[in-house]
């Protein structure tokens, strides 16, 4: 409960200078977007609010992760639709093969369904999520069962270091 309520905050933080609240045009310029870490997730992924707000309901966002960044087996209680827009987007849903997704592609993943996701390639990935509620992550072992935050993250940090893979800059 704390993450969520500290995710809501740098959510709420990042997203204030969008009109995200009133139902009117918006137009978000990638060259002013604020990207932060969020917190529960790896270190290689920022995030910037386009419209909404995370933390407390249905959003759009875009994401970047760098090259190799890896984040491990969870799911969301709300689904998200995803359009890559740089970079080599890998999304494995449990039991399926890893679907790679390329600049203007589509995926829909439905709420509570098991996947991971990966930057894979030499070049960083960014992508936009419309999420159609609040921002939650659970994390879970090969069974399926929940883990805390820390263990995914920590075995996740493991299998990147192993890969090479680097942290995103500090926004």
């Amino acid at each position: 409960m704390k993450k969520l309520l500290l995710a809501s905050l740098v959510f709420s933080l990042v997203g204030m200078s969008v009109a995200a609240q009133e139902d009117k045009p918006i137009v978000s310029r990638s060259a002013t977007q604020k990207y932060a870490a969020i917190p529960g997730v790896p270190d290689c992924v920022t995030l910037a609010v386009l419209r909404g707000d995370p933390g407390k309901g249905p959003s759009v966002v875009e994401m970047k992760l760098t090259a190799g960044c890896l984040v491990p087996w969870h799911w969301h209680s709300g689904a998200e639709g995803v359009v890559p827009l740089s970079g080599l987007l890998e999304v494995t849903m449990k039991d399926e093969k890893p679907t790679l997704f390329v600049n203007g592609d589509y995926g829909y993943l439905p709420g509570k369904h098991i996947h991971q996701a990966k930057c894979s390639g030499s070049k960083p990935c960014s992508a936009v999520f419309v999420l159609d509620t609040a921002f939650d992550i659970h994390y879970v072992d090969k069974s399926g069962s929940e883990i805390p935050a820390e263990k995914a993250l920590a075995e996740a940090e493991k299998l990147m270091t192993k890969q090479g893979a680097k942290p995103a800059p500090k926004p």
